[in-house]
């Protein structure tokens, strides 16, 4: 390998030079729009006011949300002011984006509750004593009618039922709420009382963005610039998007351990998307990366774990989950530290013990499929012997279920 991109990319975690900001920027976009408002902003040597909002739906964050939180970082770092703004007013209306359907409407109560670790997990990434971090209900949730329909005349229906997401459900059957089609109204409003230059977020927001360039053009606000982010492939590289209803994730407050082992099992074409993701990744550097990733896929896939488990965690923790892992999957060698201690009635066959072992956790036909696979065998002393289906579990022995870690089993 001729270059170690862990420590390459980690001297990196600095100010980004002015000049190769866009450079930096550009890689990790989908679309930028426009470029040129882009580079204008940045040419006028001012600190620019950037914004994210994130929708507290769901309590846990993971790589695919922290896409937008990397662009966030860059601009931070390169001494901008970033605004984040937790959506507990807008997550109670869900954003209708890319849904085929309504979203359930949570109460204020489920969206607080997911609020409650929000800070804790992004503040790996973003500075939250410099960051201006705010809850748009302190807006949104005082405003009078009047002045909300103001803003909703600035959106035109025409432009509004043009959106193919709600096209399809129409088209479907299920239709659209009137709370749904206000939800980039309230966006803009957002943008508004941010000030907002620049707003970063995921590709399946753009229509949402679009709109909200209208809205702030319309009360003689300047568009703001949007840089949208791809969506992120889960660890599964199937085609799907990273989600906990895939269960392809990997949670920004994961383990170390479990961190770098869930980066080890993504397949090798998913390198090059998660290195230009989350490592400062310029342009002129990406042939060079796809080029060493295609010489030592392996090699370069354990450079990428202390990238991403260094970022959430730090570097000895990154360097130990390296050792952690060499020593499970290279060396084969396991101490009681890996261990799980699981009590279930014993002598059992694998399959209905790894049921009981896991209690609803892992589904009969994953775990079938698992023995099927040759993905569960026993150890003892050091040697491996692959179980089926009705091979005997007794008290004591050590058994590793695919990628998922070891368990001791105890008879009840």
């Amino acid at each position: 390998m001729e270059t170690s991109w862990f420590s390459l990319l980690t001297s990196r975690r600095s100010r980004p030079p002015v000049k190769d900001l866009l450079s930096l920027l550009r890689p990790k976009c989908k679309e930028i729009i426009t470029e040129e408002e882009l580079r204008k902003l940045l040419a006028k040597n001012r600190k620019l006011r950037v914004k994210l909002g994130v929708d507290p739906t769901g309590a846990e964050l993971h790589l695919g949300h922290a896409m937008s939180l990397m662009l966030l970082n860059i601009f931070e770092r390169a001494g901008h002011e970033v605004h984040f703004i937790m959506g507990d007013f807008t997550a109670q209306i869900g954003d209708p984006a890319g849904q085929a359907a309504r979203r359930r409407e949570l109460s204020r109560a489920e969206v607080k509750q997911n609020m409650r670790t929000y800070k804790a997990q992004i503040s790996t990434l973003i500075n939250l004593k410099k960051a201006k971090v705010n809850q748009n209900s302190k807006w949104l949730g005082s405003m009078k009618l009047e002045s909300f329909l103001k803003v909703a005349g600035a959106l035109s229906l025409g432009a509004v039922a043009q959106r193919e997401d709600f096209r399809a459900r129409i088209k479907s059957g299920s239709g659209v709420s009137l709370r749904e089609a206000s939800y980039s109204a309230l966006m803009g409003i957002d943008s508004i009382e941010t000030k907002a230059d620049i707003e970063v977020g995921g590709i399946d927001q753009l229509l949402n963005f679009m709109q909200t360039r209208d809205i702030m053009s319309a009360f003689g606000h300047s568009p703001e610039v949007v840089l949208a982010t791809p969506i992120l492939e889960g660890t599964a590289g199937d085609g799907r998007k990273m989600s906990k209803s895939f269960n392809n994730y990997i949670a920004l407050s994961a383990s170390a351990d479990e961190q770098f082992g869930l980066v080890m099992s993504i397949p090798d074409k998913l390198i090059l998307s998660y290195f230009i993701s989350f490592g400062d990744i310029y342009e002129n550097e990406i042939e060079k990366l796809d080029r060493e990733i295609a010489q030592a896929p392996f090699a370069l896939k354990k450079e990428l774990g202390l990238l991403i488990t260094s970022i959430f965690h730090n570097e000895k923790e990154a360097k130990c989950a390296l050792e952690n892992f060499e020593r499970r999957f290279s060396k084969k060698e396991y101490t009681s530290k890996d261990e799980t201690n699981v009590w279930v009635r014993l002598p059992k066959g694998a399959l209905d013990a790894l049921c009981d072992a896991y209690g609803g956790e892992l589904s009969k036909s994953k775990i079938r499929t698992l023995l099927g696979q040759g993905g569960v065998r026993r150890l003892d002393a050091g040697d491996e012997t692959t179980l089926g289906a009705d091979d005997k579990i007794k008290d004591g022995d050590l058994v590793k279920v695919g990628k998922r870690g070891l368990l001791r089993f105890k008879k009840k």
